[in-house]
């Protein structure tokens, strides 16, 4: 019995393009940030590298940025 044929993982032509997440109207982008109380993904506007702060201005972690766009 022949094995049959799975498609590969790494076939371009399946693959998405990346998401593009938006706050405020600017592109924004995941970005590590390491604080001396924690450490998480915040969000960054992409091209002015400022992170995307809260109204209590706090850097917004990016779960919630890319929601909020």
């Amino acid at each position: 019995m022949a094995k049959a044929k799975t498609a590969s993982k790494n076939n371009p032509t399946t693959r998405e393009s990346a998401k593009e997440y938006f706050h405020d109207g600017k592109k924004i982008k995941p970005v590590k940030l390491i604080s001396e109380q924690s450490t998480f993904f915040a969000a960054e506007y992409d091209g002015s590298g400022e992170l995307v702060v809260g109204s209590d201005g706090a850097a917004l972690p990016w779960a919630r940025a890319k929601s909020l766009g």
